[in-house]
């Protein structure tokens, strides 16, 4: 059986490679890990735009834009938990009104991106918006205006 000694003076030298590693691997998994729930907003938003379109082509909420603006903030999971805006406009391409045959454009924009861990805000602080649009055809005869609702 073979053994080997370390030296005396080899002591403590993992330990001191790992204090050089250990910043660099934390930086890594906290990037990945702040990355991943950016990504996971911005889907939101997209998810919600394209959620509220297809609520203000199909669907009758009673008239009333805070239904319609409520029911599309519900279709959202809002994992960043930023405030977010949902804004809504018909597109009249028939020359009569809004009705069916015609648009909708539903925008979804969070106006303060909010991180997980709050340790690499500097990393982010570019992305301070998050927007997305979508246009849609109109199948129902819409009882709704044009309108902005705000999550919360």
């Amino acid at each position: 059986m073979i053994r080997r000694f370390r030296a005396q003076k080899d002591r403590g030298a993992n330990l001191v490679e790992f204090a050089f590693v250990m910043p660099f691997l934390l930086l890594l998994l906290l990037g990945i890990i702040e990355f991943a729930w950016v990504f996971a907003t911005n889907l939101d938003v997209k998810h919600g735009a394209r959620e509220g379109a297809r609520v203000s082509a199909v669907s009758d909420p009673s008239g009333n834009n805070t239904v319609l603006g409520a029911e599309i903030c519900a279709r959202m999971d809002l994992a960043g938990g930023s405030p977010t805006s949902v804004t809504w406009q018909g597109v009249d391409l028939n020359g009569g009104g809004v009705g069916v045959g015609d648009g909708v454009v539903v925008t979804v924009e969070t106006n303060t991106l909010s991180t997980l861990t709050g340790f690499l805000d500097w990393a982010f602080s570019s992305v301070n918006e998050l927007t997305s649009t979508v246009e849609t055809r109109i199948e129902q005869t819409p009882t709704w205006s044009d309108g902005t609702y705000n999550c919360t």
